[in-house]
């Protein structure tokens, strides 16, 4: 073998001997890049959540419900049975919530009397005092002196809304003589609101 030759097989053997540590170099290399681009994007992404805006506190308020009613002016007088009298009143919504209103049990200022225990209280809603006047009441309750439950009036009053309520107060065809003849009590006639889930 020449000079030459002996050279050239000393350069060949010298760079396959250093492929191996060339190849680990460069796949380092690779490995260095991979580490430091999820370095890198592990940091912008703890930089971005850091940034992430805070949402705003929020205020919790909680709303009120109120009822009035105009003076309601009724009397027994004359009052007998197969008639029933009747007067209107304004109730109106003065909280902030949608109410659903009933009509509590009616009580009486007295013990039990033929009156009492024969009376009819009727409340529904009326489109003016002249309609209720003349007994024209629409989805009409009924109920009597010392009912068991309130009666519902399937009326929602929004916030700030009111309506006109026809209130009647009668004695029914078949009630007896002596209620009509007795004594009239003062009944308290309740008009309630609860408030109605949004």
């Amino acid at each position: 073998m020449s000079r030459r030759t002996r050279r050239h097989a000393a350069r060949r053997d010298a760079r396959r001997a250093a492929a191996p540590r060339r190849m680990l170099l460069g796949a380092l290399g690779t490995a260095g890049a991979i580490v430091l681009g999820i370095l890198a994007g592990g940091g912008t992404f703890a930089l971005w959540t850091a940034a992430a805006p805070v949402a705003a506190a929020v205020t919790l308020q909680a709303g009120s419900s109120g009822v009035t009613a105009t003076p309601l002016d009724l009397s027994a007088t004359g009052l007998y049975p197969g008639r029933t009298i009747y007067a209107a009143t304004t109730v109106r919504n003065t909280g902030t919530t949608p109410l659903a209103l009933t009509i509590d049990p009616v009580t009486s200022s007295t013990a039990t009397t033929p009156f009492t225990s024969s009376v009819a209280v009727t409340v529904g809603q009326t489109a003016s005092a002249a309609d209720c006047a003349a007994g024209r009441i629409a989805a009409a309750v009924t109920t009597g002196v010392g009912a068991a439950a309130a009666s519902d009036l399937r009326l929602t009053l929004a916030p700030g809304a009111s309506q006109l309520l026809c209130i009647g107060v009668g004695l029914p065809q078949a009630a007896p003589a002596a209620a009509a003849g007795g004594a009239a009590s003062v009944l308290t006639i309740t008009i309630s609101g609860t408030q109605v889930r949004r």
